[in-house]
């Protein structure tokens, strides 16, 4: 079906692109031009159709003229053959007594050789025969009369006669006598067939009255002459007699026939017996006599045939020319009687139409007609009625319909109005869960930093939207230096929040490979070119600091050089060649450069998120703003310090929405006279055997923390049975109620854990029991978690991930373990002789 219709469609397109050129004529002519270009083309196409009809009748009423002329040749030069066949039969002593039967026939034979042909008759050869024949006719002249042979006599009129039968013959075909389509037969017996019987007839006498052997040939082949004329002269009188009863014709034609019998029956006694010539001779004479006959009476018959055939052709003429008038003249009486009822209609149409639309609404089109415009106007007076009808129904709508609409308008401001609060709520639903992964964001950055007798150390980052892609980070590496760094991912939002992670992730895992600062961001670059399916970079400054001598060692990867302030104010901006990104190429090679940090020095690393920060007027705080205030800060302590930078930062923005996230990181190190640090510190080294979250910020020393004001949040029992650990979650959830952020990465941790404590330390025993214990100082978040397998420390034989091989080759296990390290802000493991015990600090600073 649906096939059909598209047929139908492209029938429909092709008609209409079809009709197109007359549509668009038709557009652009009035009404009385279409009729006229109508009733034009109808009698051009009428006159078109009728010329070839008048042509074909001239053309066959001239060929009939000049078959005619052509018969009245045919019979004058009958006349002149039949005096000269009978003047070879004469005697010798009787041609010279008639001089007046000469001087007929030398006229007839001046009018035989110059035919009147028309102007447009077609080439032929008469000219030539009627030389030829003017030629014999000479040389019969020229015999003498006193001359005695008569067989040269019998030759120059044979030749004179065969000269005369020619030049008949070609006067025919040049009179068209042979082309006739009905009459071609009747015509080749009259210009040939009967002429040259005649001939034979009187030459076969002739011959046989010579007396010679050498002329017995003659009458022998006059025979066969006579023999084979038989057929044609029967097939053309068949033509002749069938338009209509000729029986006279036909009787002369059989009597002919049976004479030419009887005569050859004389000639073959004259052939055995010579004195029976007497009896050829009348018999002869007869029969030259009577084909002389048939020939005047059906050339007499042919004319009278071509002559009706053109009476009938002149009065087909006439027929279709007075059909063509008639023709004519009817359609444009028809034509200008459509064109005045159908004006006359539509002008009424139009000034019905004209006053409906002026107003008067109970115009109504009356038309005497019994065409289409009828049911035009009879449409159109049912229209005007059914609007007059509706004006009222709509009067008496209008009201109704104006409270229908007010109701509707309320009931879709309700409507609206739950919408927006769904809406809303969604919205909440959405900021909440953006917040939580805000918080998450923050709680996977170090939020503890370095505070000793010798330097102080403070970051922060705050994101623009809800999540962010810039971040910092801060470690203890082996003896006693720090590896800290801030770094940028081009971007914001979500995809740049989930690089920001991995990439944290990857250079801290190769900052623990004591790797130099140029070669950390030369793997981290190669790590981060295979994993950037959304074409990301990072740019990026890592430095290690030696606390002992001051002594800095950093790279850049297209990152802001840092700004290092002396104790004396003075600022400078360390020597950065800031290579290329990460993550843009691999295969990158990074520059080292070296540092050195004075008693009192301030070292500040930041992004452009803190010199590209707009106010309203967009201008931006800029490079030399920056350094005016590193100049003029003189808090002694890191945390102070970036605290300043912050408040300038955002009193110089106001109320204007941030451009780019904010990420600074400070150091400072301290001078001889400062206090004492506030965590307490060991001056031994780290212990190697620990894990390196272990050697963090709060664990540069085995002296434990002093947990201020400790609370008891939850304690909670369970069975080592994986499905006990949602149970677990949600009564997290309820004893962190206040910080869904910290509530959430307390549970991965702890899922991990009870886990890794039911997989490996346990090795899937059912049943055993697991304590857990969350309580809350003034600063921190402890959790304890307590088992009674046999000793099992998943922070050191849980394999280290390798983070930078891919999906394929990476070993399995390790990842759980790292997350918690990275999670938390100290981890420990102890086997107490009872069961392992793990204890997890996290700062409650956001």
């Amino acid at each position: 079906m649906t096939a059909t219709v598209t047929d139908l469609g492209r029938a429909q397109a092709r008609w209409l692109r079809l009709l197109a050129p007359a549509s668009w004529l038709s557009g652009r002519l009035s009404f009385s031009r279409k009729f006229l270009l109508v009733g034009a083309v109808m009698l051009l196409a009428l006159a078109l159709l009728s010329w070839p009809l008048l042509r074909k009748a001239g053309q066959d009423a001239q060929s009939a003229e000049l078959e005619r002329r052509g018969l009245s040749a045919l019979a004058q030069q009958a006349v002149v053959l039949d005096t000269l066949v009978r003047q070879r039969g004469e005697l010798k002593g009787e041609r010279s007594e008639r001089p007046a039967a000469q001087a007929e026939l030398q006229a007839l034979l001046a009018w035989a050789t110059a035919p009147q042909l028309p102007p447009n008759a077609p080439a032929n050869s008469l000219p030539a025969l009627a030389l030829r024949l003017q030629q014999q006719w000479q040389q019969l002249q020229e015999l003498g009369a006193q001359d005695d042979d008569a067989q040269r006599r019998f030759a120059a009129h044979t030749g004179t006669i065969n000269a005369l039968l020619a030049l008949m013959r070609e006067s025919a075909r040049a009179h068209r006598l042979n082309v006739d389509p009905t009459l071609d037969a009747a015509f080749e017996m009259l210009s040939h067939r009967l002429p040259l019987l005649m001939e034979t007839l009187s030459k076969q006498q002739d011959a046989l009255a010579l007396s010679s052997d050498s002329m017995a040939s003659y009458a022998l082949a006059a025979q066969v002459v006579l023999s084979e004329a038989t057929p044609a002269l029967r097939a053309g009188m068949q033509q002749l007699l069938a338009p209509g009863d000729r029986a006279g014709l036909q009787a002369q034609l059989d009597e002919l026939l049976a004479r030419i019998e009887r005569q050859q029956d004389a000639v073959d006694k004259v052939l055995d017996a010579p004195q029976a010539l007497a009896e050829l001779r009348p018999l002869a004479s007869a029969n030259l006599a009577q084909a002389q006959a048939l020939l005047v009476a059906s050339t007499a018959q042919a004319d009278a045939l071509l002559q009706e055939r053109l009476t009938q052709l002149r009065r087909s003429q006439w027929q279709v020319g007075a059909l063509l008038v008639g023709a004519m003249a009817a359609i444009a009486y028809l034509f200008a009687g459509i064109y005045v009822s159908t004006l006359r209609s539509l002008r009424r149409l139009s000034q019905g139409t004209q006053d409906f639309c002026a107003g008067r609404l109970d115009t109504r089109i009356r038309i005497d007609t019994q065409d289409e415009l009828v049911l035009v106007a009879g449409n159109f007076n049912t229209v005007a009625s059914e609007v007059g009808r509706l004006l009222d129904v709509i009067r008496e709508q209008n009201e109704s319909r104006q409270r229908e609409l007010e109701h509707l308008v309320q009931q879709r401001t309700l409507e609206l109005a739950d919408k927006n609060d769904q809406l809303h709520l969604a919205a909440l639903r959405v900021q909440e869960e953006l917040e939580s992964a805000r918080d998450m964001q923050q709680a996977i950055l170090p939020q503890h930093f370095p505070d000793t007798a010798d330097f102080s150390m403070q970051a922060c980052m705050h994101p623009a939207r809800e999540l962010g892609g810039d971040f910092y980070d801060c470690f203890a590496l082996s003896d006693g230096r720090w590896g800290f760094l801030v770094a940028d991912v081009a971007g914001k939002g979500v995809g740049a929040a989930f690089f920001m992670a991995v990439s944290r992730t990857v250079l801290q895992d190769l900052a623990q490979d004591e790797l130099g600062p140029e070669e950390v961001l030369a793997r981290a670059n190669d790590v981060l070119s295979g994993r950037n399916p959304m074409e990301l970079f990072v740019t990026a400054c890592y430095c290690i600091y030696d606390p002992r001598d001051g002594s800095l060692a950093y790279a850049s990867a297209g990152h802001p050089a840092p700004l290092l302030r002396s104790a004396q104010g003075e600022v400078q901006a360390l020597d950065c060649p800031r290579d290329i990104a990460l993550g843009v190429l691999p295969g990158m090679s990074y520059s080292r450069r070296h540092a050195q940090l004075a008693s009192g020095d301030t070292l500040l690393l930041y992004t452009d998120g803190i010199t590209e920060a707009f106010d309203a007027a967009e201008r931006a705080y800029g490079d030399e703003r920056l350094i005016a205030w590193l100049q003029e800060s003189q808090e002694p302590q890191a945390a102070d310090k970036l605290a300043s930078l912050v408040r300038d930062v955002a009193d110089f923005v106001g109320g204007a929405e941030p451009s780019d996230d904010l990420t600074a990181l400070l150091l400072c190190r301290k001078s001889r006279t400062e206090g004492a640090p506030l965590v307490e510190t060991s001056t031994d080294s780290p212990d190697p055997s620990a894990s390196p979250q272990a050697r963090g910020a709060l664990t540069v020393s085995h002296t434990p923390l002093e947990l201020k004001n400790k609370t008891l949040l939850l304690e909670h029992r369970l069975h080592s049975r994986v499905e006990e650990i949602t149970p677990l979650a949600e009564a997290v959830d309820q004893a962190l109620a206040d910080r869904p952020d910290l509530a959430f990465a307390v549970n991965l941790c702890l899922e991990e854990l009870i886990t890794n404590t039911i997989q490996h330390g346990l090795h899937g025993a059912p049943d055993r029991p697991i304590h857990v214990r969350l309580s809350r100082s003034d600063e921190w978040l402890e959790i304890i978690l307590k088992d009674d397998a046999p000793p099992f420390d998943p922070f050191v034989e849980a394999p280290e991930p390798s983070l930078d091989a891919s999906v394929e080759e990476r070993a399995v296990g390790g990842l759980g373990v790292h997350m918690v390290k990275t999670m938390m802000d100290e981890v420990r493991a102890f086997y107490d002789g009872s069961g392992n015990l793990i204890v997890l600090l996290k700062t409650l600073k956001r």
